[in-house]
C-alpha cells in the first residue's frame, strides 16, 4: 500500500469542517434576518407606524414558522389603519383560507367588511357584516358592525333602512362607543328629510305660482282686450252720433233756407246742434289717445315678455 497523503487528508476535512460551519452560520444568518423582520414588524406596530408594519410583517408572514394567525392580523389591522383596504380585503381572504374556522375568525371578518365599506364596495360590505352579526350575536364588536351596515346604506342613500339601524345602536347600545356617531347621523337623516320636504313644498309652491301667474296673465290680456273692444265700441258710436249731428244739421239749414225761416231760429238750431258736436268729437279725441296709449302699452309689455 502506497503512503497515505496526510497533507491532503487535513486540507479535505478542514474543507469539510469550514464548509459545514459556512453552511451554519448562513442557516443561522438567515434565521437572524428573518427574525429581525418579525421584530421590525411588531416594533413599527406598537409605535403606531403602520406602513413600516405592513412592509415587515408582509415579509414576515411570508415565512412558514411567522405565518400564525395572530401575525396575519396584526398585518390586516396595519393595513387598515395605513388606509390599504384593496390589501386587507385580499389579506382577509388569504386568512379565511389559511386559517378557517380559527378564534380570530369573526374579527378578521369584521375588518374586512369595514375594508369593502371604505372602498365603496357596499353591497358586498353589508353581506359580510350581517354575516358577522349573525355568526357573533354576542361579540364587543357587535354593535360597531351594526353601525357600519348602517353607514353603508347611509352613503349609497338609502335613509329609510339606515335610520332604523342608527337607532338601534342609540337604544340597544347605549354605552357603545359608535353612539355619538349614530346619534350625529339621525340628526342628519333629520335634516336630510326637513331639506326635502321644504324643497316639495317650494318646488310645489313654485309650479302654484306659475300657475297663478299664468291665469293672470291670461285675465289681464282678456282684461286689456276687452278694455280695447269697449273703447273702440264707444269710439264707433261717438263717430256715428257725430256724423248723424252733422247730418242733421244739413238737414236744418236746407229746410231754414226753403222756408225762409227768421235768422234768429236758424242761429238757434245751429248753436244747439254745435254744441253736441263739439261735445263728441272731444269724446271722440279722448277716446282716440285712451286707445293709442293701451296700444303702446300692450306693445310694450308684449316686447317685454
Amino acid at each position: 500500500m502506497g503512503r497515505i497523503n496526510l497533507k491532503g487528508v487535513c486540507t479535505l476535512a478542514f474543507l469539510t469542517i469550514f464548509a459545514g460551519i459556512s453552511f451554519a452560520n448562513s442557516e443561522y444568518l438567515k434565521a437572524q434576518g428573518k427574525s429581525a423582520l418579525m421584530e421590525q414588524g411588531l416594533e413599527a406596530f406598537r409605535i403606531k407606524d403602520w406602513q413600516s408594519s405592513v412592509v415587515f410583517l408582509r415579509q414576515a408572514v411570508a415565512v412558514p414558522e411567522y405565518s400564525t394567525a395572530d401575525n396575519w392580523y396584526m398585518l390586516i389591522m396595519s393595513e387598515m389603519y395605513a388606509g390599504e383596504f384593496s390589501s386587507a380585503v385580499g389579506d382577509c381572504d388569504s386568512f379565511f383560507n389559511e386559517f378557517g374556522e380559527c378564534p380570530l375568525y369573526g374579527a378578521v371578518q369584521y375588518q374586512k367588511g369595514r375594508a369593502l365599506h371604505y372602498l365603496s364596495r357596499n353591497d358586498s360590505a353589508v353581506m359580510v357584516l350581517s354575516d358577522f352579526c349573525h355568526g357573533n350575536p354576542g361579540d364587543p364588536m357587535y354593535a360597531s358592525a351594526v353601525y357600519w351596515i348602517a353607514e353603508c346604506f347611509y352613503e349609497e342613500c338609502d335613509y329609510k333602512s339606515a335610520e332604523p339601524l342608527y337607532s338601534r345602536v342609540v337604544n340597544e347600545f347605549p354605552q357603545d362607543s359608535k353612539v355619538p356617531d349614530a346619534k350625529l347621523r339621525l340628526e342628519e337623516i333629520k335634516q336630510i328629510a326637513r331639506e326635502e320636504k321644504l324643497m316639495y313644498l317650494l318646488k310645489m309652491t313654485g309650479e302654484e305660482y306659475l300657475s297663478s301667474r299664468e291665469n293672470y296673465e291670461r285675465q289681464l290680456r282678456e282684461y286689456q282686450t276687452q278694455d280695447m273692444f269697449d273703447l273702440r265700441k264707444q269710439l264707433n258710436e261717438a263717430n256715428s252720433r257725430i256724423k248723424e249731428l252733422e247730418e242733421e244739421a244739413s238737414r236744418n239749414k236746407k229746410a231754414a233756407a226753403v222756408l225762409n225761416e227768421s235768422s234768429a231760429a236758424e242761429g238757434e238750431a245751429e248753436s244747439v246742434s254745435s254744441d253736441d258736436l263739439a261735445a263728441l268729437k272731444a269724446k271722440a279725441a279722448f277716446l282716440e289717445r285712451v286707445l293709442e296709449r293701451r296700444s303702446r302699452e300692450n306693445a310694450s309689455e308684449g316686447g317685454g315678455m
